[in-house]
């Protein structure tokens, strides 16, 4: 096969660094693809988070309004608890927390002759929301195709490697959705 030692040696040893370079180009391509989609996700995550915490500061302001101090009772806990570097799951619970106790809250000051203030900031809260809503599915979309991409093969090595982690989703939106 081949006509001496020393071409075989050569040949070998070529095939053998091209091999090594295929594994160190792929590999290099999964850390950079994989680094990419998880930057994609965070940017989407701030601006969400930005939004959420927009969120929480109208609802306090709101809050610190009422006249009914004991409206503002159920509140105090949840906005106190509210810390953006929470994680997503806990973030979830606890806007969905906040957003079934301003829906009660908006029932029951409909009628007091104060509403008109009031809702003003219900309105607010609402295009917040409706912006939060954009850039957490966005996050959320970006953050499950990490997720899958990280647990395909060859990437996994590279994501073991480097120590990267699924992204947690936001489960936010059955409270969106319930809108009118």
């Amino acid at each position: 096969m081949f006509p001496n030692r020393r071409s075989a040696v050569i040949s070998i040893a070529v095939v053998l660094f091209l091999l090594i370079f295929a594994v160190v180009a792929i590999d290099q391509n999964n850390v950079s693809r994989l680094k990419k989609y998880k930057v994609e996700a965070n940017v989407y995550l701030d601006k969400g988070l930005d939004a959420m915490d927009n969120r929480f500061m109208y609802a306090k302001t709101l809050v610190n309004l009422l006249e009914d101090k004991s409206l503002a009772e159920p509140f105090n806990d949840l906005l106190s608890s509210y810390a953006r570097e929470k994680s997503p799951v806990l973030l979830s619970e606890l806007y969905i927390s906040l957003d079934e106790e301003l829906a009660l809250l908006q029932k029951k000051i409909f009628t007091n002759k104060q509403y008109p203030l009031y809702a003003a900031y219900f309105e607010k809260l609402y295009e917040v929301e409706q912006e939060m809503s954009l850039h957490l599915n966005s996050y959320n979309d970006k953050a499950h195709f990490y997720n899958v991409q990280i647990g395909s093969f060859l990437a996994t090595i590279a994501a073991k490697r480097l120590d990267m982690r699924a992204l947690e989703l936001f489960f936010v939106a059955p409270a969106i959705k319930g809108r009118p």
